[in-house]
C-alpha cells in the first residue's frame, strides 16, 4: 500500500531540512515508514533514496554533491 500523501509530503520536508543535529530523528521517521512498505512498493524504493541523502548529511555532506 503506497504511503499517505501527507506522510510522504511530512517526510520529504523534515529530509530537505535535515542537519546534523535533528539527522538521527529524521533517519528514524523515514525508517519507520518504509518498514511499513512492501520492497515492491515505488515510494519504498523512494524512502531508500531519502536514507541516502540523509546518510550523506550525516557525514557532513550535501546530498547531490560529490
Amino acid at each position: 500500500m503506497p504511503l499517505d500523501p501527507d506522510v510522504k509530503s511530512a517526510l520529504r520536508a523534515k529530509v530537505s531540512t535535515a542537519n546534523k543535529s535533528n539527522v538521527g530523528d529524521v533517519v528514524s521517521e523515514v525508517e519507520a515508514a518504509r518498514a511499513g512498505l512492501g520492497e515492491d512498493d515505488k515510494d519504498y524504493d523512494r524512502l531508500n533514496g531519502w536514507l541516502e541523502d540523509l546518510k550523506q548529511v550525516a557525514g557532513g555532506g550535501v546530498p547531490g554533491r560529490d
